[in-house]
């Protein structure tokens, strides 16, 4: 039996592109994966593979890589991935910059999305159309406290006009 779907995005992305963006993301998330090891490497593969698909679905704005004092909401550092479409002449900066702080060892790691307009306002069938792609399960989350802390734009992964810009939380 075979089965067929079809794809409803606007279009302002294709795969090519989100694949090009997003192994800059996959080389930090490996990155975070080697210098704290945090996490298996399969979960590795799995979070880039529902990054992929939530991008190329174009339901999500923003992903963040968390790090948060255990037991809190209090934010340590953070590296935040914001979607843009029609960004012409940004620069394609390379993947990278994460390094060993001992302050983020023993903290809790947490990966996040913040889905769009778009996903807000799909069914529930549709949504459970892009979710059977998903390898993780993924559920809402709570405020997170950024007080005392300074954000700063620090890389920029982009082709042909579509990419993500790096903002580095830090205190």
């Amino acid at each position: 039996m075979t089965t067929t779907r079809t794809k409803s995005t606007t279009q302002t992305s294709t795969l090519t592109k989100v694949v090009y963006v997003s192994r800059k993301v996959q080389a930090d998330f490996l990155a975070i994966l080697d210098t704290y090891g945090y996490f298996p490497e399969d979960y590795a593969k799995r979070l880039i593979n529902d990054v992929r698909v939530f991008l190329d679905e174009e339901v999500i704005d923003r992903v963040k890589f968390v790090w948060t004092q255990p037991n809190s909401d209090y934010v340590l550092e953070e590296l935040e991935y914001i979607v843009f479409v029609a960004g012409v002449g940004l620069a394609d900066d390379p993947s990278g910059g994460i390094r060993y702080q001992l302050e983020l060892a023993n903290a809790s790691f947490h990966v996040r999305v913040t889905h769009n307009e778009r996903w807000k306002s799909m069914s529930e069938m549709e949504k459970d159309e892009i979710r059977e792609d998903l390898q993780l399960k993924w559920s809402s989350a709570g405020q997170l406290n950024y007080s005392g802390g300074n954000w700063i734009n620090d890389r920029t992964y982009s082709k042909d006009n579509y990419g993500l810009s790096r903002k580095h939380f830090t205190r």
